[in-house]
């Protein structure tokens, strides 16, 4: 390039760096980032085993569909993904389900994700039926409000995982355990 014309390059850059600075990632950026960091992570760290699917509309509350490829069966997720926890110090997280998107039938679950740059922090993998006993619940949506502290013994505490391979073991569990039941899906 010319010199003007790298000039011009790095002036433009600069603006578009400035402008991301000032506007931020939004909530559906953030969310498509979350399913992509989500779905590469469960391939790797189940070793190919896991073949998570995203489906072409998400409008009935399934952000990836997670396959066995071992047992044939399916498990679909609702994934929430946050880049900054709630209240003082963001000691808490919270995700929300709909109550048009909910189902406690399939063998659904709530995955909530913080992202922490370009890496996932804490993971929650929580069974739908779950969801819907220990959330809060109001008139239209139930909500999770999750600790971030470490140690932590808060009510989500056994369903938090600090990686995805924790994540991958405990869906492969579940779809074993799905494995025996009659229901709709994938098998």
């Amino acid at each position: 390039m010319t010199c003007r014309a790298t000039e011009v390059f790095w002036l433009a850059m600069a603006d578009v760096q400035g402008s991301a600075r000032r506007h931020g990632i939004t909530s559906t950026q953030t969310g498509a980032v979350g399913e992509l960091m989500i779905a590469a992570g469960l391939i790797v760290a189940s070793g190919g085993r896991l073949a998570p699917f995203k489906p072409v509309a998400d409008d009935d509350g399934i952000d990836l569909l997670v396959y066995d490829k071992l047992t044939r069966q399916c498990a679909p997720l609702q994934v929430k993904s946050r880049t900054r926890g709630d209240g003082p110090g963001g000691r808490t997280v919270q995700f929300d389900v709909q109550r048009t998107t909910y189902s406690s039938i399939g063998g659904g679950l709530l995955l909530g994700a913080m992202i922490e740059g370009l890496e996932l922090g804490w993971v929650w993998l929580v069974p739908m039926p779950v969801l819907d006993e220990i959330a809060r619940k109001q008139e239209r949506k139930l909500t999770m409000v999750a600790s971030t502290v470490p140690d932590a013994s808060d009510r989500w505490a056994p369903y938090r995982h600090r990686n995805l391979a924790s994540v991958a073991q405990q869906l492969l569990l579940h779809l074993q355990a799905q494995a025996g039941q009659p229901r709709a899906g994938c098998s």
